[in-house]
């Protein structure tokens, strides 16, 4: 098969842009469909790769854990259409390297605590590269904004100048550190119909007449 298109899926960087583009609203987004929308007219999609980490809970939003392990599992139904690839999720209490203490809400007391999400970078690098060597696509579709993969695009650029590279920038993730012919073919920003024709059904039957539901706060 000839125009075979991969899609990569940076989901905390999708995620964030989405949210502070248009709120939550698209959150319950079908992946698959999604690809499909940005995969270019003579172009079959082939595999749409899922990458992100299993967030913890916090004072602010308890749920979201469960809203968040609502859509996994919605989307391990498409399996292996879809495929969801995890990283780790960690909190840490932000820590001053002035005066070697930790950092506290001065009305409150609570903690400030950081996320960092670790190996999602390098799975999505990983796939990339494996990808490209054993030839599983010719045309390769990156959606993020981090500048994290500036040094990826260059390498498979150089190493693999006959297939096409494509960023797609989610929302509010536009980054020029990514964008020019010697790190990808083609940049563009995702535009808000291929989010809102690529929503999930609100329920999903399951084997055995189990059903996923979509979170309430989502609709």
């Amino acid at each position: 098969m000839k125009n075979r298109t991969i899609v990569y899926i940076d989901g905390f960087n999708l995620y964030h842009g989405m949210k502070g583009k248009y709120g939550k609203k698209y959150s319950w987004l079908d992946i698959e469909q999604f690809s499909n929308q940005l995969t270019p007219a003579g172009h079959s999609l082939v595999a749409a790769k899922y990458f992100t980490s299993r967030i913890k809970s916090d004072s602010t939003d308890p749920d979201k854990p469960k809203r968040q392990a609502i859509y996994l599992r919605a989307l391990k139904s498409f399996e292996p259409r879809v495929l969801t690839i995890e990283g780790n999720y960690q909190v840490f209490q932000s820590h001053c390297k002035h005066c070697n203490t930790y950092i506290s809400c001065s009305n409150c007391g609570m903690p400030h605590v950081k996320p960092n999400e670790k190996k999602t970078d390098v799975n999505i690098a990983t796939a990339l590269l494996v990808d490209a060597f054993e030839n599983k696509c010719d045309q390769q579709i990156l959606v993020s904004g981090d500048s994290d993969y500036e040094n990826t695009l260059l390498e498979l650029r150089r190493l693999f100048p006959d297939k096409e590279l494509i960023v797609a920038f989610p929302p509010k993730r536009r980054n020029n550190k990514l964008v020019g012919e010697n790190k990808c073919t083609l940049a563009f920003d995702i535009p808000e119909d291929a989010f809102s024709q690529s929503q999930l059904p609100e329920r999903i039957p399951l084997p055995g007449g189990r059903v996923i539901q979509k979170p309430d706060e989502w609709i």
